[in-house]
């Protein structure tokens, strides 16, 4: 299995941002009184979704690190015997949890939640929806994975926004989040992959050197059938790389071309974790000078 140092700083951003980001807001007065969260938010969601993919999803989000976490020790120890259809009926309505969970935070009057009670249910809901269903939290109950998925459908959200800036000037009140979240649920499910947009990052496939072993599924957090395809682009990659390092045949590349014999390319797994850290200061950058 092939490994390479900078994969390394994939779990190193994990592992800053979960322990950086409150270090910073206790013992310093930079990000206090500052809309410091949306900041981050356009770079790491919009930005990288728009631009690569689910940069945030799989090298700085600290619960994605524990549901991979989860992943790999339930794959190890008990196996997938209790697996069912990935996109069978009752997980497609699990999946529609998540997009409530966007909408709800957009209405009035929503109930304060104490921080560390918020983060003991996320941590359970990982460990105890993982062992009946890989990255439990990420598929069905993470807002910030709905938001992704919906800038993924990038005509949709590009129409949607439209709309919303027309109605902005007529005075008709346009309930944006939640046809946003509508219609990012049942895109969806009915796709299954984000297929036309703008993101340049995406899993290739050489059909030369596979062999079709499927050792790339089997280590997707996801379950996304990779030997099958030439180009990734479900709707749940998230870039982590898990099967390109999987891939004994070097027949997997992360890259912003496809894979076809005698052509240039960017490869490696060091491309996504190097995208998500320059955006990652970006941001930073931008939370400073504003």
């Amino acid at each position: 299995m092939k490994r390479h140092p900078l994969d390394k700083l994939r779990m190193a951003m994990q592992l800053a941002f979960l322990i950086g980001m409150p270090l910073l807001y206790i013992f310093t007065d930079l990000l206090k009184g500052m809309h410091w969260v949306s900041y981050l938010f356009v770079w790491l969601i919009f930005a990288a979704n728009f631009l690569f993919g689910k940069l945030f999803c799989s090298h700085l989000c600290p619960f994605g690190l524990l549901s991979e976490t989860v992943f790999k020790l339930k794959r190890k120890w008990i196996g997938e015997k209790w697996e069912i259809g990935r996109w069978s009926l009752p997980r497609n309505l699990l999946r529609s949890l998540k997009y409530i969970f966007l909408a709800a935070l957009f209405l009035p009057d929503v109930p304060d939640m104490s921080g560390t009670l918020l983060i003991a249910i996320i941590v359970t809901a990982i460990i105890a929806g993982g062992i009946f269903d890989n990255m439990f939290f990420c598929k069905y109950l993470c807002f910030a994975n709905a938001t992704s998925n919906i800038i993924r459908f990038t005509v949709f959200i590009l129409a949607v926004l439209a709309i919303n800036a027309i109605t902005a000037g007529t005075g008709i009140r346009f309930p944006f989040v939640a046809v946003a979240a509508i219609g990012g649920y049942l895109l969806e499910i009915y796709f299954k992959k984000a297929e036309y947009n703008l993101s340049m990052l995406h899993v290739h496939r050489d059909v030369h050197k596979c062999t079709g072993c499927g050792k790339c599924s089997k280590a997707c957090p996801f379950a996304v059938d990779i030997k099958s395809v030439k180009r990734v682009v479900d709707i749940d990659c998230n870039l982590c790389g898990e099967c390109v390092r999987e891939c004994r045949n070097d027949a997997l590349k992360m890259g912003i071309c496809n894979t076809r014999p005698n052509q240039n390319r960017i490869r490696g797994i060091w491309f996504a974790p190097l995208a998500t850290a320059i955006l990652l200061a970006m941001a930073f950058c931008w939370i400073l000078y504003n």
